[in-house]
């Protein structure tokens, strides 16, 4: 696991580097291909990111809210708004044990919802998702040359 967000951080940097767009922050990427078989999961975290992105953007028009003020209350948006549909799911669903959704860390959300601020929500996403696929056809051809990750 360490092996793979390490090259996600290096993937993550030679992107922004090259194209000048952050892909959701450098640690995430590596994060959403440790989950890659699970789509599902990064969906729901990237719709978690997005959610929070425009609830923090509907309160910075009542508040003052910048900085770290911002990314800690992004990171708080996405921890409350993942809470919120797991209580409502729990509430409707019988099975709810089975059908429990989870995100991608706790944090990562946030870090999202704080790029997607920066840049915008489609240049995050579309970034995020190039970068996690060139890093999962990376880890698949390290695989196939016999490298151990």
């Amino acid at each position: 696991m360490a092996k793979i967000l390490i090259l996600g951080v290096l993937v993550a940097v030679v992107f922004y580097e090259l194209t000048d767009v952050t892909p959701g922050g450098i640690i995430v990427p590596g994060l959403m291909v440790a989950f890659f078989n699970q789509p599902i999961r990064l969906a729901y975290t990237l719709a978690i990111a997005i959610a929070a992105h425009y609830l923090v953007r509907l309160l910075s028009r009542r508040f003052l809210i910048f900085g770290k003020r911002r990314f800690a209350l992004l990171i708080i948006a996405s921890f409350v708004l993942h809470v919120s549909v797991n209580l409502v799911f729990g509430l409707f669903l019988e099975n709810f044990t089975t059908f429990a959704v989870s995100m991608v860390g706790y944090t990562a959300s946030g870090i999202i919802a704080n790029n997607m601020n920066r840049q915008g929500v489609l240049k995050t996403s579309c970034s995020l998702a190039a970068v996690v696929g060139i890093l999962e056809l990376l880890l698949l051809l390290l695989t196939s040359l016999g490298v151990a990750l």
